[in-house]
């Protein structure tokens, strides 16, 4: 399968969505050690392309805005667990016109509120009503 990403560097931004609900909480929780993870979260996603290919990043489909969705895992800095063990994730919109990767939702796991296995549906439905995207 051919790269998805170019390897220039991308622009990286957080949707006010994403300050406003979930990111509060890890602010919180984490002070400092959030403002150092979110630098290497903004570092990391400037170049996707070296994440292509990697258990850090799942590509989960092109949408109704010409864009690529895909879900991103993350550790928070100074914490011994993996990215994907961590359970924290965020769902990112990348567009490869205009290099840009935008942060829709940052969460954790206890930020889920529907029962077991069901954390696509939840973050599906929340991309679609506060962002129109919706998978193609």
């Amino acid at each position: 399968m051919p790269p998805q990403f170019s390897s220039a560097l991308y622009e990286v931004s957080f949707d006010p969505y994403a300050e406003r609900h979930f990111i509060k909480d890890f602010k919180k929780k984490y002070r400092k050690r959030w403002d150092d993870t979110r630098k290497t979260m903004e570092f990391s996603l400037a170049r996707i392309a070296n994440l292509e290919g990697k258990k850090l990043i799942d590509k989960l489909g092109p949408s109704n805005n010409n864009t690529l969705i895909a879900k991103y895992d993350f550790k928070v800095d100074k914490n011994e667990e993996s990215p994907k063990k961590s359970g924290n994730r965020c769902i990112i919109e990348v567009c490869n016109k205009t290099l840009a990767v935008k942060v829709l939702l940052v969460y954790g796991k206890n930020h889920i509120n529907r029962p077991r296995n069901q954390e696509t549906v939840w973050w599906k439905e929340i991309i679609k009503d506060q962002f129109g995207i919706e998978f193609i």
